[in-house]
Formats: structure tokens, sequence, C-alpha cells
């Protein structure tokens, strides 16, 4: 099974879709979209239940779902294994990568939504947020068909803002927390997870990363450990590793294709890296994903 990429940018990604105009997308019908493809997009996306039950994979973790619960992944991120009961209903907003860092404003809202997604890739809403998202859902909708409108490009991203940072709010009642000012290390955590999710192929050396934000590896480090947890090394080899598992899980790519796709110099440092974050050779894990795989 390959993993489809998403991009709103594709001709042939919006020819299937009825509501989108290269930066957001708005899906409500199972036609638009095969669950029984592995789905890697570039941009965020919020799933919502309404009714029925379904179980997924993000980036190989395994999650069951029923209504009222949401779907949060980031870019970069990988939707596979989907199973939907019959009486499963839904509504997806999805928002492309490039409108998301030049039009909406959470990232500067003050904590950490990168971190909290990361962890809590589905969550639970209550009734009136489930009303809620609906209706937004239903407003952005009824707008992308308002081609009269000479202000329906404006109207689209101020709806889109809003919805943000209602669903904001939405996660930062989840997460107990309340708003506060980003501090300099988060802001830099989050410009450094950022520059490293949607990078491919992800370059290994912390000194690039520093660089692009105007520091010095040392400081990145102390950085990533007091906001992450890990040092900004384990960090990258963790973003790294997610490249190697979907490639050796998810399409039929050689070894060696694999290896000079991701940029390492030869295929014994990478059998070497696979063997260190993945406890074994990659022919090895592939065998033991991919059933039948020889």
């Amino acid at each position: 099974m390959d993993v489809k990429i998403g991009n709103l940018a594709n001709p042939e990604i919006r020819q299937k879709l009825k509501y989108t105009d290269g930066k957001i997308a708005l899906i409500d019908e199972l036609t638009e979209v095969n669950p029984r493809n592995a789905l890697q997009f570039d941009g965020v996306y919020v799933l919502l239940c309404l009714g029925g039950k379904y179980t997924f994979e993000i980036n190989g973790k395994q999650y069951v779902g029923h209504k009222n619960d949401a779907v949060i992944c980031s870019p970069g991120s990988i939707l596979s294994n989907v199973l939907l009961s019959p009486d499963f209903r839904f509504r997806c907003v999805f928002i492309s990568t490039e409108y998301a860092e030049k039009t909406l404003p959470l990232p500067a809202q003050g904590w950490n939504y990168r971190l909290f997604i990361e962890h809590n890739a589905l969550i639970s809403l209550l009734d009136s947020e489930t009303e809620g998202f609906c209706r937004y859902f239903d407003l952005l909708k009824a707008k992308f068909s308002d081609n009269t409108n000479v202000f329906r490009d404006k109207i689209l991203d101020a709806l889109v803002q809003a919805f943000v940072y209602d669903f904001g709010n939405v996660l930062g009642r989840i997460a107990g927390l309340r708003p506060r000012p980003m501090s300099s290390a988060e802001n830099i955590f989050d410009r450094f997870i950022s520059l490293l999710a949607q990078s491919y192929p992800k370059r290994r050396d912390v000194a690039y990363y520093a660089d692009r934000l105007n520091i010095t590896p040392k400081y990145l480090t102390v950085v990533c450990k007091k906001t992450g947890g890990k040092t900004a090394s384990k960090i990258i080899d963790a973003y790294v590793t997610k490249d190697i598992e979907r490639l050796l899980k998810s399409t039929r790519k050689s070894i060696k294709e694999i290896s000079n796709e991701l940029e390492f110099p030869n295929t014994s440092f990478f059998g070497r890296y696979v063997k260190k974050n993945l406890g074994c050779a990659p022919n090895e894990f592939r065998r033991r994903q991919v059933p039948g795989h020889s």
C-alpha cells in the first residue's frame, strides 16, 4: 500500500473535492477520499465523528474514535489502516500548511499547540463544541458556493480564523490551560518543530536547524530539553524515523532507494541508523511490519 501525499495545489487532489480553493478543503462524504489508502497531507486536518465508530493509525499508533471524537493531524502525519462502521458520519476541515502559516493566528496565542497535538491526536468534544464545529463547517460550505460575493475570499479567511480561535479554545480546555504569552523558549521550540515537520528529506544535524533559527546548537538543545523533554538530536531522530517507517511499511522501494531518498551517505550507515532507532535492520523491520514481504 503506497502512501498518498495530499496537497491542495495538486489538481488531481482538488478534482476529488467539492469544497476547496487550494488553501482549505471541506470533506463530508466518503466518496471524496479512499479510506483504505494511507494518507499524508501537507497541512493540518481535523476530522470530527458525528456518529458510528472508526479505528485508525496515526504515525503507526492505533486509535479508536466514536461520536464527538475528533482526530487532529499536523503536517506530515500519516493516517492509515482506517476501518469505519456502516453508520459512520463525519465532517473534516483541512488547512494547507502554507495557508496556515500566512493566515492563522493560533501559534502566537501562548501555548504550544504543536506539542499538545503530537501527544493528543484524538480528543473528545462536548456536545456544544461539536455543534459549534458543525456550524462553522456549514458556514464555510455555504460561503464556498457564494461565487457572487466580491468579498468571498476575505469572508472565508475570517471564518477560518474564527474557527481556529474557537477550536484552540477547545484544545485549551482539554489541556487544562489558560492563555498566556508564549515564552521565548517555547517560541523557538515551536519554530524548530515547524521546520522539522515541513522539511523532506530531513537534515539530521542540529547545527542546520540552529542556523535557520539564528541560535547556537547548544542553546537549541537546551530549549528542546526544557520544552519538549528531549534533546534536539533525539527529536530529529524521532521525525527521521517516522519517515523511514513510512517508506519501509508503505512503499515497495528498495533499501538503497530509501537510503538515497533520505540522503544517507550509504546503505551501511542507513542500516546502522535504522537498527539504532528501530531495534533491527531495515529488511527485518519490513518483514515484521509487512506480512508476506520477502
